[in-house]
């Protein structure tokens, strides 16, 4: 997978760079979500929490993920269940947890892009 991520970044350098068939300037950032509250199981119903984050306006989302944060450290009990893009914008996680003694925590994070000049360059 790292080596698919590895070539796919290479492919965008090259249409991207000075050599290639168009230059841009752009901004990237990390964007954090709220941190919600897993909460602790109740009898055979695990507890589970959703959240969600979105780029600013103006931005695209280029990617994203989340953490799940053991309420105790039965890190096992505690589940990342989906991290998804939703739209264009936005970024999901969805978490569960088995422990009926401490409530987790989730966070979900989005990357975001915003390009700020994009120039067509020609061949000499």
């Amino acid at each position: 997978m790292l080596k698919k991520a590895l070539v796919a970044a290479g492919a965008v350098a090259i249409v991207l760079g000075t050599g290639g068939l168009a230059q841009a300037a752009s901004s990237l950032n990390i964007v954090t979500g709220p941190t919600v509250s897993i909460p602790a199981a109740q009898g055979t119903f695990a507890g589970s929490a959703a959240t969600a984050v979105s780029c600013p306006a103006g931005q695209v989302l280029t990617g994203g993920g989340a953490n799940v944060t053991a309420g105790n450290s039965n890190l096992k009990n505690y589940n990342l269940v989906s991290s998804i893009p939703i739209n264009g914008t936005t970024w999901w996680a969805f978490g569960t947890n088995n422990d009926p003694t401490a409530a987790g925590k989730i966070t979900a994070y989005a990357v975001c892009a915003q390009l700020t000049d994009l120039t067509a360059v020609t061949a000499p």
